[in-house]
């Protein structure tokens, strides 16, 4: 217990030193279009992994239902219901990314 202490101590106190390395303040403070189209390419690559993320969840909880409901058919008001909340919250995820990045895109 003692050396975890000591090692979550040695830790914080590295983060304490090392947050002013980050605050500096760029070598050229003038803003290009070449950050613009940083933004736009990391944008796309954001809404790609959101899209594979989410697709990969829904067909996982897609294929449990589907388990679900072979195991025990009596069971199939519970099992959709849990499917459809499920599968809302896991689009969700997409939408709020989507419009997360169309704000960054547009607005930045």
């Amino acid at each position: 217990m003692r050396r975890m202490l000591g090692l979550f101590f040695a830790v914080f106190a590295l983060l304490l030193v090392a947050a002013p390395a980050f605050a500096q303040a760029p070598a050229s403070s003038t803003a290009t279009g070449d950050s613009t189209k940083w933004v736009i390419i990391t944008a796309g690559f954001a809404m790609a992994i959101a899209s594979a993320v989410c697709g990969y969840a829904q067909s996982k909880a897609t294929v449990a239902a589907c388990e679900g409901l072979a195991r025990n058919p009596g069971a199939r008001p519970g099992i959709q219901f849990a499917l459809i909340l499920a599968l809302i919250l896991i689009e969700s995820m997409a939408l709020y990314t989507f419009v997360i990045i169309f704000a960054k895109v547009k607005l930045g």
